[in-house]
């Protein structure tokens, strides 16, 4: 027995032995070795009509939010930018650029904090620069219209909430914070304005909108206030809008449709119309979600996440179906399964593509047909993302 012992200790020595002159060897191999360096260079593949943007708040690690890239026809993941603590994102008109409004905190999640636009490269995902603003962004769930680009482009409108509302303008030009728009105090959500270069609206808390046009400089110009264009107590409104033309489509809690037209200097309103048919046989149902509208600018359609049962508190209720609708003649055209779309938006293009987001897949659909068609789903492209985004129309 003591044979064996001694057996085995000898055995156990000579392994560590054999280990020890291995990654001896191991070191002198690395030693000769060019110590290796991280380079960029790489870049995506060309841009199609069908990228899509995925802005995932990853709220379980707020401080690790990042947009996901995806081609939306292979459904293949293309790349990623880190976009920090609870990011926003807005893809550039041209598509040439993705912004992101973000915070740092000196300690990951704690001390000092600077809030920040970043102008990340889309196709090489490489950062291009940064501009300092005031640490009063919103620290909130993505929304589309917190984070816009100006129509003419040279201006970038952010969200804030301290919990006071204004708005930061960035110059993209000059790379600098131009001013703080406090005349949007009592208002939310930013509605840039096709006919209008350097222009945004709000919704107001008394339910009027404001319309603010600012100068070159990026300075504040001129406002209008127009009359209250819902009852905020009888029939809120999501905030959420999109748009056909300069006509801007708002949606209330109880299923009713509100426009505004601001194709001239001030808001002229349309007549409301409800989403339910008038026999009653779409009692309870009401909208609900997020980003939960989206419009096809050739096809004059709006799509709607809607769901059953609706009561007071349900307006973030997934979709348990989508519903379509001519924008011509305010008629439902199609209703299918919704998937539990939280968030959805569509594709400008020829082949137009309507995207839904449940929070973590997104389901793509052939938008062409009135009533969409299904045509495949992309698996986690999220853990908890609220907003996907198409490329932008016109870019590349």
């Amino acid at each position: 027995m003591n044979a064996l012992r001694a057996r085995s200790r000898a055995s156990r020595a000579g392994r560590w032995a054999l280990c020890a002159v291995l990654a001896a060897s191991a070191g002198l191999a690395r030693a000769d070795l060019p110590v290796e360096e991280l380079k960029g260079g790489a870049r995506l593949p060309p841009a199609t009509p069908h990228r899509l943007y995925v802005m995932d708040a990853v709220f379980n690690h707020l401080v690790d939010s990042r947009v996901n890239i995806y081609d939306g026809d292979t459904r293949k993941f293309l790349g990623l930018v880190p976009t920090s603590f609870n990011g926003h994102m807005t893809v550039s008109a041209d598509g040439k650029d993705i912004y992101v409004m973000t915070t740092y905190y000196e300690r990951l999640n704690r001390g000092k904090r600077t809030d920040l636009i970043e102008a990340w490269d889309a196709e090489t995902l490489t950062p291009k620069f940064e501009v300092p603003i005031p640490q009063k962004r919103a620290q909130a769930l993505n929304y589309r219209n917190y984070l816009r680009q100006s129509t003419d482009g040279g201006l970038l409108f952010v969200q804030n909430a301290t919990p006071a509302s204004s708005v930061t303008v960035v110059d993209l030009k000059t790379r600098q914070f131009t001013d703080e728009i406090t005349a949007a105090a009592g208002c939310w959500s930013i509605i840039v304005l096709p006919s209008r270069p350097r222009s945004f609206a709000s919704i107001c808390g008394d339910g009027a909108l404001l319309t603010v046009d600012l100068d070159p400089a990026g300075k504040p110009a001129g406002q209008q206030r127009s009359q209250p264009m819902f009852d905020p107590e009888k029939d809120p409104i999501f905030t959420h809008t999109e748009n056909l033309g300069n006509t801007f489509y708002f949606v209330s809690y109880n299923g009713n449709v509100y426009s505004a037209d601001f194709s001239g200097q001030d808001a002229v309103f349309g007549k409301p119309w409800s989403l339910l048919d008038a026999s009653g046989k779409d009692k309870g149902w009401r909208p609900g979600g997020y980003n939960l509208l989206a419009v096809s600018q050739a096809g004059k359609r709006l799509y709607v996440g809607m769901h059953p049962n609706g009561a007071e508190g349900s307006h973030k209720t997934p979709a348990s179906e989508i519903w379509v609708y001519d924008l011509s003649t305010h008629k439902r055209v199609a209703r299918v399964p919704g998937k539990n779309a939280l968030s959805m938006s569509v594709s400008q293009d020829d082949n137009p593509r309507l995207y839904t987001l449940d929070g973590g897949n997104v389901n793509i659909y052939d938008a062409a047909p009135a009533a969409p068609v299904l045509k495949g789903t992309i698996e986690a492209a999220g853990e908890t993302a609220l907003q996907v985004e198409p490329q932008p129309r016109g870019a590349p």
